[in-house]
């Protein structure tokens, strides 16, 4: 006969005291709140472990905040040239765009990553690239001009 079944049997119950009894209940009490305590204990311990993991990446790094670095002046646009300027900082990724490079609206000119996406710069236009501002590898701030372009000869002319 199996312990729960000694503890449900009323002939058994009958025959012990009330200080078996109250003693049966009071371990059984005990043993519950040592199981939670350690779950308990657990769970605080896992929380701690990813408090620390999340901390350490969102960390700055050790000494003084680096200055920001300086927006580059942006380059004089002649006549019939548009730039394609970076909406916010990131690292250029890939130049598809060369001087002298003919394209047409829509070509991705470069891809730059920030923030952990990379984002594609189409051309907005049709015509030539004048001056490519940004080299592969190149750190660019918001507002930056990387592509120069020459908008093609009789557009907008009806």
């Amino acid at each position: 006969m199996s312990i729960l079944e000694r503890l449900s049997d009323p002939e058994l119950l009958g025959q012990m005291s009330l200080g078996q009894k109250l003693l049966g209940s009071l371990i059984t009490a005990v043993i519950g709140m040592l199981v939670c305590m350690v779950v308990l204990a657990i769970i605080m311990l896992a929380i701690r472990i990813m408090h620390a993991l999340m901390s350490r990446k969102d960390a700055p790094a050790e000494g003084p905040a680096p200055a920001p670095a300086p927006v580059p002046a942006a380059p004089a646009l002649a006549d019939g040239e548009c730039g394609v300027a970076s909406p916010c900082a990131g690292t250029v990724q890939t130049l598809n765009a060369f001087e002298g490079a003919a394209v047409r609206e829509g070509d991705v000119l470069l891809l730059m990553e920030a923030d952990g996406s990379v984002f594609q710069f189409p051309a907005p236009a049709e015509g030539t690239v004048a001056r490519v501002c940004a080299a592969e590898g190149d750190a660019v701030s918001a507002g930056q001009v990387l592509v120069i372009l020459r908008e093609k000869e009789g557009e907008g002319d009806d």
